[in-house]
């Protein structure tokens, strides 16, 4: 039943289904309904359809935390993601980190490459 929801459900409706699920058992689907791999990939599909700008600031700060860049998640996200959803992902970072997304890739990254991702995030707001 979780593939079929998971798989062929809009963000929506799978927003909808976890709605229903805390007021009929009293907590997320994220408790653990699942386990390993497949629960990892169902916690990532719940968790974007949820809070997509949550999930991406979280995915963003992981990419730029401690020693090194993981440079492919950082790329993926900032270069996949519409201004509109940008947007929101600027807010929520600087809400969840009292730190603008633009000074993070600022401190993170160097020459061409940090212009480049400066430019696609634009203005802090």
């Amino acid at each position: 039943m979780f593939i079929k929801i998971f798989s062929e459900k809009s963000s929506t409706h799978l927003a909808a289904v976890n709605s229903a699920y805390i007021a009929s058992y009293g907590h997320s689907l994220e408790k653990k309904e699942t386990s390993g791999s497949f629960g990892s990939a169902l916690l990532t599909i719940l968790r974007c359809a949820t809070d997509p700008a949550m999930y991406f600031a979280k995915i963003l700060r992981k990419s730029m935390k401690g020693v090194g860049t993981d440079d492919s998640r950082l790329i993926r996200v900032i270069v996949t993601r519409t201004e509109i959803d940008m947007h929101y992902i600027k807010i929520t970072y600087y809400k969840k980190y009292g730190k603008p997304l633009t000074h993070a890739v600022k401190s993170d990254t160097s020459g061409h490459y940090k212009d480049f991702l400066l430019n696609l995030l634009g203005s802090d707001y």
